[in-house]
């Protein structure tokens, strides 16, 4: 589903964020990655969803080389993936509800099914009571929550998330492992930023290590150390 070869992302000042990347990530798959601040986390994620734009090298995508895709097209490619922030991104101005139907409201699909899409998706996060609720008035967990929900609501086959529980407590953050789990089981690829040992240590999932800006190990059923 996901190659990338021989990926550099390279800074003005010779500073490199990834440098010779070579990886493939299978459809369904479940996927750490880890490293300690500045190994290029983020830089990696950030590529897959075109944040970021490679130096060098092909970043592929379901057959598409990404890192030449037209800006144009970047939405388009947006659309077949859900993405979750570390700082849930919500409008604060908009209920859970509007929240996550937001997403969807302009790909010209009739009422009735952006509302079964929505209740659906609130469901599966748990939030299904709090629809109508404003992001001010849910816990941290609850927001993430609601960005998880946006994030599957247009049933994505894949699921990015930088650094999901970067901003949660413990209990908050094995809570919404384990949706993510859950929605892996369901056939989507998540691939998940984290520097959170206690839950890569838990889920034993596959681990991609970054060091100084290269894979420095790729474990399957993987600890953080």
């Amino acid at each position: 589903m996901i190659q990338f070869r021989s990926v550099t992302k390279k800074y003005n000042n010779d500073n490199y964020a990834l440098k010779n990347i070579n990886l493939d990530i299978q459809s369904g798959e479940f996927v750490f990655v880890i490293g300690a601040s500045g190994a290029g986390k983020s830089t990696l994620m950030k590529l897959l969803y075109k944040e970021e734009q490679a130096t060098g090298g092909t970043v592929t995508i379901g057959g598409i080389n990404i890192a030449n895709l037209a800006p144009e097209k970047i939405p388009n490619l947006r659309r077949c993936m859900g993405i979750v922030f570390q700082d849930y991104k919500l409008l604060q101005n908009k209920t859970v509800y509007d929240n996550v139907a937001y997403v969807i409201r302009t790909l010209g699909i009739s009422t009735k099914e952006i509302n079964a899409r929505v209740i659906g998706a609130l469901k599966i996060v748990g939030l299904y009571n709090k629809m109508h609720a404003f992001p001010s008035e849910l816990s941290g967990g609850e927001q993430q929550r609601v960005g998880i929900a946006r994030a599957i609501v247009n049933g994505p086959p894949l699921l990015i998330a930088d650094e999901p529980t970067g901003n949660l407590d413990p209990q908050n953050s094995m809570e919404i492992m384990q949706i993510l789990e859950q929605i892996n089981q369901r056939g989507i690829t998540v691939i998940i930023s984290t520097h959170d040992s206690a839950i890569v240590n838990h889920f034993r999932k596959r681990v991609i290590t970054l060091d100084k800006g290269g894979i420095v190990r790729d474990v399957e059923a993987g600890t953080y150390e």
